[in-house]
This record gives C-alpha cells, sequence and structure tokens, in this order.
C-alpha cells in the first residue's frame, strides 16, 4: 500500500461527495418517482442551490438525468451495477447454471450479507408463479429472509459475534412472523447450522415460503453467499420443502464453483 493509500484512513471525505451519494440513495428508494432538488435540500438540510449544484454534476456523469418532474437515476449507474456484479465468481456461476442447466421450477434467488441486511444479486424466475418481495439490487432485513438465516448460519461463532456487532437497535421486522429480538435470532441459526438449511416462513412475505441453503463456509466475511427458493405456503409440505433442499443444494455447489455441473 503506497502512502496515499495510507493516508486516505484519516482523510475526511469531501461533503458534497457524501451529499451526492445520499442523493442517488434517496432517488433509488423512491422506486422509480423522480425527486426534485428541493426535496433533496430539504432532505440533505441544505441550500437548494447546493443540491442543485450537485444533481447537476451527477446528471454530467450520467449518474442521474433530469425531468420535469426532477431527477430520476440515470443509465452510468446501471453500466456500474453490472460492472460490479460481473466481479463475482458466484453471480457468473449461478447465471450459467440457471441459463444452460435445469433450475428449479420455483423462483431462485443468490444473495450476500451486508451487515444486518441480505443484497439481492441474480434472480431466476421459474415457472412456478409466487410473487416475492425481493429484487436484484435490493435489500432485506437478514433476520426476516431465508438467506439471511442460511448466510448466518454458516458462520463460526467468531465471525456472527463480529457481525451482530454492526446491528444497531431492535430487529426489523417485516411480517407478525418475523424474528424479533437477538435471543430468537441466535436459537434459529443454530437451528439452521445444525441443519444446513434456512426456512423464511412468511416472515418476508405472507402466503410465501423461502428455502435457503448457504455457499461453502468462507474465512472472509465479505465472501458469505446463499441462494434460495420462494414456494407457496400452501404448497409447502415436508416433502416439498425437502424436494426444494437438494435442489438447491445442487445450485449451491454450481455456484460456489465446486460443483460437477460447471466442470
Amino acid at each position: 500500500m503506497d502512502a496515499e493509500q495510507r493516508g486516505h484512513g484519516s482523510a475526511a471525505p469531501p461533503p458534497a461527495i457524501l451529499r451526492g451519494a445520499h442523493i442517488l440513495r434517496i432517488i433509488a428508494d423512491r422506486n422509480g418517482a423522480p425527486l426534485t432538488a428541493t426535496a433533496a435540500a430539504k432532505a440533505l438540510a441544505i441550500p437548494r442551490s447546493s443540491a442543485v449544484n450537485i444533481c447537476v454534476a451527477l446528471e454530467e456523469v450520467g449518474f442521474v438525468r433530469s425531468g420535469p418532474l426532477g431527477y430520476s437515476l440515470g443509465p452510468a449507474l446501471g453500466e456500474l451495477g453490472q460492472a460490479y456484479v460481473n466481479t463475482f465468481a458466484p453471480v457468473r456461476h449461478f447465471t450459467e447454471f440457471c441459463q444452460t442447466r435445469r433450475p428449479p421450477s420455483f423462483t431462485v434467488q443468490l444473495g450476500t450479507l451486508d451487515v444486518s441486511d441480505v443484497v439481492y444479486l441474480a434472480r431466476h424466475d421459474g415457472t412456478d408463479l409466487v410473487t416475492i418481495a425481493s429484487r436484484v439490487g435490493g435489500r432485506l432485513p437478514a433476520n426476516c429472509t431465508g438467506l439471511g438465516k442460511a448466510m448466518l448460519g454458516s458462520l463460526d461463532d467468531a465471525q456472527l459475534e463480529r457481525v451482530f456487532e454492526g446491528w444497531d437497535g431492535p430487529l426489523v421486522t417485516l411480517t407478525p412472523r418475523s424474528i424479533r429480538d437477538f435471543a430468537e435470532l441466535r436459537n434459529e441459526v443454530r437451528k439452521v447450522a445444525e441443519l444446513g438449511y434456512a426456512i423464511d416462513d412468511e416472515e418476508t412475505t405472507p402466503g410465501v415460503v423461502c428455502v435457503a441453503v448457504p455457499l461453502a463456509r468462507r474465512q472472509d466475511l465479505s465472501s458469505v453467499y446463499a441462494v434460495s427458493g420462494s414456494i407457496l405456503k400452501a404448497d409447502a409440505t415436508e416433502a416439498r420443502i425437502s424436494s426444494a433442499v437438494r435442489e438447491l443444494e445442487e445450485l449451491a455447489r454450481a455456484t460456489s464453483g465446486r460443483g460437477d455441473e460447471l466442470e
């Protein structure tokens, strides 16, 4: 590491960069609804002229585009996002398996862990029609999702403690069935570690059960992944779940690059 890189640890990031990133996050959370400069200024507690200047700079590099109702995300973000995703071997393996092999009939997803959230990296829609809450690039609380619990269950005790240290406040819940406290989550994680798979029983979406299997455990917490499949609660018999686990285990091996499917 050179001297310039070592100096970054103590350098204060430019406020304009932070504000620009905040504006992008606000627009992303609006699900396609444009953001006005006035609304951006209010959210950041800065003068409207400052918000306009930041948005103009973001537009110049293609991160946002302007319209009569305000600013929306720009095409350059899509290029950067795809370039980011393409750096992950699991995404490539997951996509190859789903495109060249016979994937499960249910919708499958690949996710990674970011502190207390699951970030969704890839998805393949099956022939079974099930409406689910997640989307590629989106995030959901790890304690509510099969993916999150599967990844937590794949960690050793030391890794798990480091992850939990970053979680602030009470657990977020999405449905009345979501795990609400750390004691319950720890018990669930221990169970997942024993079984080798996790279940989200209507904890994210009413009427939907999610089965998830972790990829092979890694020492690096930045390399924690899992795959999941979503089925209707009405179809979630013991036999159906067992079958889903077997299919997801095959997908997990392929996604990790360790399965015969990709050799």
